[in-house]
């Protein structure tokens, strides 16, 4: 048996783990984020605020990188889709009180934004579909049709159609692991520009380091190996993205009340 290179010993992160610390750190995030105003956390404006705000941007390429390896090992790619489908449907409807509520400070349904700017579980979906079309045997002209089409509905969804790009990217360099990795943080270091108006300056840079870990992460010490708990993961994110939104939005009304 060949000896295990270095970089082979350092790969100690399985799937399950991946997913848990992407979770943790969004759930975190998120709460701190978004009852700020109603809570301000003991004065907690130092760097502690401010790592867990940062930390929650890891978790969206996290969940990119495992729509393409869920599109590679999945039993069923139809119940894959229906899943993703059938969470899409089911997120917008927190998704939306929560950012009604969040911009508003009323509670109200705004069902514009509901048919016009969807969860990130959407970006997924299409990310997904964007996948299955680059891997059909259509002729490679109505495979970018579809991945075009794929990328305008991104637009609409929380990820717009950089999501839908990253997703597909990471699945198109699977078997290259430096490659993909260079192709990532190229097209990461486009979408940071351009979130920043195309400025050198400022913040962006330091969005652009947090965007990097998880691909750092991914290369260097992620094994591919499940977890002790396969199904928990799985299933785990579906149920906790929404919940997650309406627990917020919960706790604040209840704090205006």
């Amino acid at each position: 048996m060949p000896k295990a290179s270095y970089l082979d010993k350092l790969k100690c992160i399985n799937r399950d783990l991946l997913k848990w610390i992407a979770l943790f750190f969004m759930g975190i995030g998120h709460f701190l984020l978004y009852t700020f105003e109603e809570f301000h956390y003991f004065g907690l404006h130092g760097f502690i605020f401010k790592f867990f705000i940062m930390m929650e941007y890891i978790a969206p390429p996290v969940f990119f990188f495992f729509i393409s390896e869920g599109y590679r090992y999945t039993h069923s790619k139809k119940n894959y889709f229906i899943r993703l489908l059938v969470m899409t449907l089911v997120t917008q409807i927190p998704y939306v009180l929560f950012h009604t509520y969040d911009q508003n400070h009323t509670i109200s349904f705004d069902f514009l934004m509901f048919l016009t700017n969807w969860n990130v579980i959407a970006t997924l979906l299409l990310g997904f579909v964007s996948i299955a079309i680059w891997d059909s045997s259509k002729h490679p002209v109505l495979k970018v049709v579809g991945i075009l089409l794929c990328c305008s509905a991104g637009y609409f969804t929380e990820w717009s159609f950089w999501g839908v790009l990253f997703i597909l990217l990471l699945y198109i360099f699977r078997e290259r692991p430096w490659i993909r990795f260079a192709a990532y943080e190229s097209l990461m270091l486009v979408y940071v520009l351009y979130i920043s108006g195309f400025s050198i300056f400022g913040f962006h840079w330091l969005l652009f380091m947090v965007f990097s870990l998880p691909i750092i992460i991914i290369t260097l010490f992620y094994n591919g190996k499940k977890g002790h708990f396969p199904k928990l993961s799985k299933y785990f994110f579906y149920f906790f993205y929404p919940a997650h939104l309406l627990l917020i939005y919960i706790v604040k009304i209840l704090y205006k009340a």
